[in-house]
């Protein structure tokens, strides 16, 4: 039931895993995310990644025969995952005592805005909003400059990966006997504050509003992103006492490791300390190429790396050794797609990327049919009536 990234993006993680995820679309108005960056020739490349391994069906729960074949996969599900509004299911016939009268072991997740509780709870949500309203949005931005939402549905993947993890723990405690069928209740914005750490801790304790730092730390130095002689970008975190000593040395500044000033973390962190840190670190690598700086680097094991366009991961020599991206055919255009592959990595039951993003609709026969009992017949007068 879940439309865009966030609750999708859950049953991603579930079915690299083997699960049989049917993914529900009604049949008037297509997941939005089919439209997300389409490319000629028909590629939808956010469709293919987010919904691969699922089964495409059509259905209106609006109509009566909808809302009948909905109940039937209830019936037969171990999971429902949803990221409407809150209270949307409830409107449509289906709060959560009727779907667990359906089926009393099934796990209902949930992913809204601002959770299932509290004056915001009817509120729209989508991830964007969630990223100002954690306080992530805030923090990301240069000292003096404005706030910068990430370029990338953050808030939804995390909340789908905090939904698949806790997913996983209700089914567990079914299958133990622990519980029947139980509700998990994810907000957009509440996983991402729990993300930023002690933020909001350091605040409480303090009384101080934390502020934008741009690619820093407030609270460990030196580390930052650096520009090379032939304009690319390092980026480097050296904030541990030896990771700072060894980089020290190797800029030549090895009275820096004894200095007062930046002897600990706690006197790097200081505004002096940092503008100084930053000053000899950026003059050091604006003096050499990337080629030369990674050698550098690797020569004195300084903990420092390249930022990487896409270009550069498809043609990294690690990136190509542990094959992390991969090859499948679209199933619309017949063209091959590369995309990243599974990234968690079960030696002993791995995940895998078994089909792209399928057209719409395109399993109403076998989910219908085989799963449900229904018949050619009625399928084709479901049609007729835009049921699916």
């Amino acid at each position: 039931m879940g439309t865009v990234i966030a609750a999708p993006f859950t049953a991603t993680l579930l079915g690299d895993f083997g699960a049989e995820v049917i993914k529900i679309e009604n049949n008037n108005s297509p997941d939005a995310i089919r439209a997300w960056g389409v490319l000629e020739g028909g590629f939808q490349p956010w469709w293919s990644v987010v919904s691969r391994n699922k089964l495409p069906v059509t259905l209106n729960l609006r109509t009566t025969e909808g809302a009948e074949i909905f109940a039937g996969l209830v019936k037969k599900s171990d999971v429902l995952l949803e990221n409407f509004r809150a209270g949307v299911l409830t409107r449509l016939g289906f709060p959560t005592e009727r779907l667990l009268e359906l089926n009393k072991g099934l796990v209902i997740g949930r992913i809204s805005g601002y959770g299932q509780t509290g004056p915001y709870s009817s509120r729209p949500g989508f991830g964007t909003l969630a990223e100002g309203f954690s306080g992530l949005t805030f923090l990301n931005a240069q000292p003096d400059g404005p706030p910068l939402s990430p370029p990338l549905p953050l808030a939804d993947m995390v909340a789908g990966l905090h939904l698949a993890f806790s997913t996983m723990i209700a089914l567990r405690s079914t299958r133990r006997g622990e519980y029947g069928g139980q509700e998990i209740d994810v907000s957009l914005y509440e996983p991402l504050l729990g993300m930023l750490g002690a933020t909001f801790l350091e605040y409480w304790l303090s009384g101080e509003i934390p502020q934008p730092f741009g690619s820093e730390m407030s609270n460990a130095a030196p580390r930052n992103n650096y520009q090379t002689k032939d304009h690319c970008w390092l980026a480097l975190s050296a904030t541990a006492q030896v990771p700072f000593e060894r980089l020290m040395d190797a800029i030549g500044k090895p009275e820096y490791k004894t200095d007062p000033q930046f002897s600990t973390n706690e006197a790097r962190i200081k505004k002096e300390s940092r503008m100084e840190l930053n000053r000899v670190i950026a003059d050091w690598f604006a003096g050499m190429t990337l080629a030369e700086a990674l050698k550098a680097c690797e020569k004195h094991e300084i903990t420092a790396g390249i930022i990487a366009s896409m270009r550069d991961i498809a043609e990294n020599p690690h990136v190509q050794e542990r094959k992390t991206l991969l090859n499948i055919d679209d199933p619309v255009t017949g063209k091959t797609l590369r995309m990243p592959d599974v990234p968690i990595r079960l030696l002993d039951s791995p995940g895998k990327i078994r089909f792209s993003g399928l057209p719409m609709g395109a399993a109403n026969e076998v989910v219908y049919q085989d799963l449900l009992g229904y018949s050619s017949a009625q399928l084709e007068e479901l049609k007729l009536k835009k049921v699916i």
